[in-house]
């Protein structure tokens, strides 16, 4: 797996293409050195951001001691230097404070998106009463690990049908298995908006794939949902409680 620092940035900065984006992630659960790398990078950029905000205020430091202190340009020079001086180190500041903690906590949260996934995404219920042999054949191709194959049939289903519920939802699962986060969060928002169903998992399941896309903007939009899926007690409650803790 290729683990240069583009692939990395492009990784964290949500720039890296779904297919490679799919393969980097794969490579994070089972090859050590793309973790180790991944870990590397990060560490190594928040003290690349120390280093650079210890650099400005030793520069500070330094005008300072050179500002020459008589005669009332020179304190008005001198005060224009403090202050352009003290707006450079507070936005170092407030950026290395603010930054990595945000990155850290999606990077937290991706990990408990990835676990729900391996844990509930991996194979499709068999037993679905009145299901459609398209339907059929759509969760016997996906829980044979035929995600593009399963991804046809479901879209087939919904090109005829497209308010079929289990079809958008099992559509939705297929193309956040694949790194499809703008197509699985379109069919998961559309789940969402049914409001005939005994139980919806849309608002959890698009905020997950929020949570997984990691664009700008995308924990934002995830908290809210899942403060809606909390509030009005819907499906994934439990989860989402759990989720938001860390955003």
């Amino acid at each position: 797996m290729n683990t240069d620092l583009e692939t990395i940035e492009n990784y964290l900065t949500g720039q890296l293409p779904a297919d490679e984006r799919s393969q980097f992630e794969s490579a994070l659960k089972t090859d050590p050195a793309v973790a180790d790398a991944l870990a590397f990078y990060v560490l190594s950029k928040q003290a690349a951001k120390v280093q650079a905000r210890e650099q400005r205020l030793a520069e500070f430091d330094e005008l300072r001691r050179q500002q020459p202190r008589i005669g009332q340009r020179s304190m008005s020079n001198w005060i224009t230097y403090v202050a352009a001086a003290a707006s450079i180190v507070l936005v170092l500041s407030l950026g290395w404070y603010f930054f990595w903690p945000s990155m850290d906590s999606t990077l937290i949260a991706s990990q408990q998106v990835d676990s729900y996934v391996s844990t509930h995404f991996m194979q499709l219920p068999t037993t679905m009463d009145g299901s459609t042999d398209s339907m059929k054949i759509g969760i016997d191709r996906f829980n044979r690990g035929q995600l593009a194959e399963a991804a046809t049939v479901f879209q087939d289903v919904l090109t005829r049908h497209p308010d079929t519920d289990t079809a958008l939802k099992y559509a939705g699962i297929v193309a956040l298995r694949q790194g499809n986060y703008d197509q699985a969060i379109d069919q998961f928002h559309r789940l969402s908006e049914r409001t005939d169903l005994f139980a919806n998992p849309g608002l959890f399941y698009e905020s997950l794939t929020l949570l997984k896309r990691g664009q700008p903007m995308d924990k934002s939009r995830a908290k809210k949902l899942l403060e809606e899926v909390i509030k009005k007690n819907l499906e994934g409650k439990g989860e989402a409680e759990k989720l938001i803790e860390n955003l």
